[in-house]
């Protein structure tokens, strides 16, 4: 296995900027093997030509056909489970702000605490509304729709996109769970959604920079771009697309080198942030991947987002420790440590991994061994069944 980590820094930057001038056309050497993978996902999504023309509804992820399939494939146990663990929070009253923002401070700084208590509502809204989906056909399931809805007429009034990824990291939760209840909203908070994802569009999108030039190349535009491409289909607006379409492909392979070598790796010396920095792509091609576009397996990827997964694979099935943080840049990481924020020292938990190998699976099956020796959070195997 090829280490770019052994490069310098600067050497590894230079390398990433050569290759930003990605050719338009080029080979995939596993074109042949995942195209089928992403038709059959398109397809299992309802999505495609012919179902957008006769939906008029726009989605991130799931549209009404995908939540139906869901529903058929979560199994019986994990529906339970599903559903045990929404009833759990049915009481919990809804937390909106306006803006959220935990980038750059330890727990208990500024607005972190209040932040992540106001972000677990992002994660409610997708639970709620998928205790509903796999059990529609019950009708004491009824409150879990009602509650998924609840959190959205409470957010989508207020809230305002800061166009900071890291703060909004979380924020595709709460749009995942509006597309199992969009038919249950009213027609002002369906507008107040469709303008929020156009505003993250147009945010993300843009010129906006936070940071050092890194962020143009870490788990930073990582996230940006997932953002922008919910926000974009969400909207339904073809030109955001097309340009979210771009910023994908053109990040891709500035921040995945050709031995598979994140940015994110070479900068924080971390699994950890291997993981940040990939998953995000994943769930953009998956959101892509829904509407009957193949962004994983595109020539223009130039199997970057593989030859990244095949990388951290054996770190992720356990044949190989990693130590994290040691040689990170990033001071930010050594406050974190210094302040035993856990993950920032010490042996790598390949649990992490568990989530993007379960949504990598969906697009490319090589990875569902691995995916199956994992155990992702519930709401990422009932979405991604």
């Amino acid at each position: 296995m090829n280490d770019a980590s052994n490069l310098p820094l600067a050497s590894r930057r230079r390398l990433f900027g050569a290759l930003a001038a990605w050719p338009a056309f080029c080979a995939l050497s596993a074109a042949g093997a995942l195209a089928p993978l992403n038709r059959a996902y398109a397809q299992s999504a309802g999505a495609g030509s012919q179902a957008d023309s006769r939906h008029s509804a726009t989605f991130v992820l799931s549209s009404a056909e995908r939540a139906a399939q869901i529903r058929e494939r979560v199994p019986a146990d994990l529906a339970a489970a599903l559903r045990s663990k929404a009833q759990a929070t049915l009481s919990r009253a809804p937390r909106p702000r306006a803006v959220v923002h935990t980038q750059g401070l330890l727990p208990h700084e500024q607005d972190h605490d209040a932040s992540l208590l106001a972000r677990e509502d992002w994660h409610d809204t997708l639970l709620q509304a998928l205790a509903f989906t796999v059990s529609a056909d019950a009708g004491h399931t009824e409150v879990h729709a009602d509650k998924a809805v609840a959190y959205l007429e409470a957010w989508l009034p207020i809230y305002a996109s800061s166009s900071n990824p890291v703060d909004e990291a979380e924020l595709v939760d709460l749009l995942f769970g509006f597309d199992l209840v969009q038919a249950r909203l009213p027609a002002v908070t369906l507008g107040e959604a469709r303008a929020l994802g156009r505003r993250m569009a147009q945010g993300y999108l843009g010129e906006r920079r936070v940071g050092d030039p890194s962020t143009g190349l870490n788990n930073w535009q990582s996230h940006r771009v997932k953002l922008a491409t919910a926000g974009a289909f969400l909207a339904g607006d073809a030109a955001l697309i097309a340009t979210a379409r771009e910023v994908f492909f053109a990040h891709v392979i500035r921040n995945i080198d050709a031995n598979g070598v994140t940015y994110d790796f070479g900068q924080r010396d971390a699994m950890h942030y291997v993981v940040y920095d990939l998953q995000p792509l994943i769930v953009a091609a998956s959101i892509a991947a829904a509407h009957g576009e193949d962004w994983y397996g595109a020539p223009q990827a130039q199997g970057r987002l593989a030859a990244a997964l095949h990388w951290l694979e054996p770190y992720a099935a356990g044949k190989l420790p990693h130590e994290e943080f040691v040689h990170s840049s990033v001071r930010f990481d050594a406050r974190r440590a210094a302040a035993h924020v856990e993950g920032y020292a010490g042996p790598w938990r390949r649990g992490e991994a568990a989530d993007l190998y379960w949504m990598a699976a969906r697009l490319d099956a090589r990875f569902a061994p691995l995916a199956a020796m994992l155990d992702p959070q519930l709401t990422t195997r009932a979405l991604f069944a």
